[in-house]
């Protein structure tokens, strides 16, 4: 019998709900399992809005779950009344996939949402994001979504349409024309009056970065965004968990006198070590992380942005001379550019400048609430 219980947002009553993806893709050699402890915490933490979590379960078997919420700040800037689904999970049948969605809208309805979009990331994380609906053949890179290919067709029959898709691409380092660059870039940093430093991240400076960056994103970021604009306190906050990440070989920032201009932020895909850590830190896990840390080629750059009055001037292009420049230092091998938003054609035109081809795409869905 399927039936369908809401959790209390405690570590004991969700335990249940983050320990069912390790069912689930037991078997799947792709799949990259988060730190149990780090989730449940991160669950447990307040959020922008209400939000609730469904599991579902066949007899005593957890089988399914989702998370719904209010996102208040961000309805709050769109002027709309839309709620959110994340996390979604579900064994292979239909009848699960639909039990969790179903509850999910109807907790959403109840509050007053007339549209729910996902699948979304949790809280401040915008890293991550939609449903994997094309690039199956590989583990993720660090901080994006993972999940089987029949969940977009579960979402589908369950009325949801495509919202927006974010998509990823793809870099060889050997492949990134650094001859090209390195007469441009002089000439652009003196005929704009520009420079482009490496972003080092301590106690000291840490108030003063973020500032930079909060300034950076409140005047480059698009109207048209479906995600908060961060501002200081939500950086100082999301600061914690990326420090651990933070290599200042891949974090640049552009300037033109005393005045940040551009930034680009990418990290190493620890990924590749989490996976080996099997969501766990103790007895081992750490131990995992410390031998293979050193070991990580791969990177993901998840942030480039430039104020208006600096675009077209070469900025994001000297920048991401530099940082390729960090990169090669510490062995990164590959980057992944991610993700972009389908509706933004600038980034996508820059991104593709850089030897860089598509090959993932993460959708979101979409389903009216107001329908009888």
């Amino acid at each position: 019998m399927i039936r369908v219980e809401i959790l209390k947002p405690t570590r004991a009553s969700l335990k249940p709900f983050v320990m069912l993806p390790f069912q689930l893709y037991r078997d799947d050699p792709n799949w990259v399992p988060p730190l149990i402890g780090q989730q449940l915490r991160s669950l447990c933490r307040a959020s922008d809005g209400p939000r609730r979590f469904f599991l579902v379960y066949d007899g005593e078997q957890p089988v399914a779950r989702v998370m719904a919420g209010i996102n208040e700040r961000l309805n709050e800037r769109l002027g709309r009344k839309y709620g959110y689904l994340g996390l979604f999970e579900s064994a292979q049948r239909p009848d699960y996939a639909r039990s969790a969605l179903d509850a999910a809208c109807a907790y959403l309805k109840e509050e007053g949402m007339e549209r729910v979009i996902g699948p979304a990331a949790v809280g401040m994380d915008e890293f991550s994001k939609g449903l994997l609906v094309k690039g199956f053949d590989g583990p993720p890179v660090l901080f994006n979504p993972y999940n089987p290919s029949y969940y977009a067709d579960y979402f589908e029959k369950c009325g949801f349409t495509k919202h927006r898709d974010y998509l990823a691409y793809f870099m060889r380092m050997d492949e990134f024309d650094q001859h090209a660059l390195e007469e441009i870039v002089p000439r652009a940093k003196k005929r704009f009056g520009f420079r482009v430093e490496h972003v080092q991240l301590t106690k000291e400076n840490e108030e003063r970065v973020l500032r930079n960056v909060a300034r950076i994103l409140r005047e480059s970021f698009p109207a048209e965004w479906e995600w908060n604009v961060p501002v200081y306190g939500d950086l100082v906050r999301q600061s914690k968990n990326l420090r651990r990440f933070y290599r200042s070989e891949l974090a640049v920032m552009a300037y033109a006198g005393n005045r940040p201009i551009g930034l680009v932020f990418a990290v190493p895909d620890y990924n590749q070590v989490l996976k080996k850590m099997k969501g766990r830190i103790l007895p081992i896990g750490w131990a995992k992380y410390m031998l293979n840390k050193g070991k990580i080629h791969g990177a993901r750059c998840s942030m480039q942005f430039v104020v208006p009055e600096y675009q077209h001037k070469g900025v994001n292009t000297a920048m991401m001379y530099e940082a390729y420049q960090g990169a090669k230092q510490i062995g990164i091998q590959w980057v992944e550019g991610s993700t972009v938003d389908e509706t933004s054609i600038p980034s996508i035109t820059n991104t593709e400048k850089l030897a860089s081809h598509l090959y993932r795409v993460y959708r979101q869905y979409e389903k009216s609430l107001m329908e009888p």
